[in-house]
């Protein structure tokens, strides 16, 4: 775990250092801001959010075997954890990843490479996992309006850790293998 959260971290200020260095070029939207008038709704926008991908991936590993192998794989990887550490795994790749990608990425180069990229990155493990890059390409591009509809990175961030939350923490026990069985 302390290596997972070194390496967002690191993710974090590298995301913050290329934001800064962009001097107040702002494009599409200011990833630093920390308000909109909207806040509630946006708010509540992304909570929703965050219940739909979790019903959809829920959902999509009862329909598919390749998503319960790759659920079963998860928890097998995860062992034990605690929901804090779950927590604070999901809080540091949804701060890292969401200050490269769409604080720094997305006003760089643009909505659609910057998703696509982003898709490159959640490049699978093994072929059970080959619809990883397709979901993080489509999340990409929600993640992506979400910043510049609210011109800020928080909402952004808190849809992708709290997604990266209840699937990590909720989709491997649905699957939890029986006893004598693989994974």
């Amino acid at each position: 775990m302390l290596f997972i959260c070194l390496f967002y971290f690191a993710l974090t200020v590298i995301g913050f250092g290329l934001i800064s260095w962009r001097n107040n070029e702002l494009y599409l939207f200011d990833p630093l801001a920390f308000s909109t008038d909207e806040g509630l709704m946006f708010l509540a926008l992304s909570v929703s959010i965050i219940f739909i991908v979790y019903f959809l991936s829920r959902w999509s590993v009862g329909r598919w075997p390749s998503l319960k192998q790759s659920a079963q794989e998860l928890n097998h990887w995860l062992g034990e954890m605690k929901n804090f550490q779950i927590f604070v795994i999901a809080l540091v790749s949804g701060v890292g990843e969401e200050m490269i990608f769409r604080g720094w990425l997305l006003n760089e180069i643009g909505l659609i490479y910057s998703s696509i990229i982003f898709g490159v990155v959640h490049w699978p493990p093994n072929r059970n996992w080959r619809f990883w890059p397709f979901f993080a390409f489509g999340m990409g591009i929600i993640l992506g309006l979400l910043c510049v509809r609210t011109n800020t990175l928080v909402y952004a961030v808190v849809v992708h850790a709290g997604i990266n939350f209840m699937n990590l923490r909720l989709l491997p026990k649905i699957v939890t293998p029986k006893e004598g069985e693989e994974i």
